[in-house]
């Protein structure tokens, strides 16, 4: 019996892996879901940045539910220009604070993993315990320097 599990697991597992190989680059692939999703009761609030950089965008919605945040949406790119595009987010509780940054990737026909510049659109997710305030902003990625830049902060709650 141990075996089949073994087998059932491994079998997913390099399925999850192969649909993350087959993507289209920049998609995002999400595994099953997972313990941590928010209570379906929890309302949820729609999120965009301040628009601080043209052929960048993002949006989507996040929950508040079991002292935790959820954050799910989009991030799109416009065109090809030298920039990635990329959006934060900032957790913070007290004193504590959490940046998650998410920009697009692109993954090449040797499973090699880069900074994707042109149009394209993938989704999002993250979470975090830091409940007290949620702040996003857009930012690019320049190609040439590596360098970050961010936009205007928008505090959400």
């Amino acid at each position: 019996m141990r075996r089949i599990a073994a087998v059932a697991m491994a079998a997913g597992t390099l399925l999850t892996g192969m649909a993350a190989v087959s993507a289209p680059a920049g998609a995002t692939v999400t595994a099953a879901p997972s313990a941590k999703a928010p209570a379906a009761a929890a309302a949820a609030h729609n999120w965009t940045p301040y628009n601080s950089y043209s052929n960048i965008s993002a949006w989507g919605t996040y929950t508040r539910s079991g002292g935790s945040v959820y954050v799910k949406g989009y991030l799109a790119d416009g065109k090809k220009n030298g920039w990635t595009a990329c959006v934060r987010f900032l957790f913070t509780e007290g004193n504590t604070r959490y940046w998650s940054r998410h920009k697009i990737v692109g993954v090449d026909r040797y499973g090699n993993e880069y900074n994707y510049d042109g149009a394209a659109k993938v989704s999002i997710k993250t979470s975090s315990k830091y409940s007290s305030h949620l702040y996003v902003q857009e930012c690019g990625r320049n190609k040439k320097t590596g360098k970050y830049v961010y936009g205007k902060s928008k505090k959400l709650f």
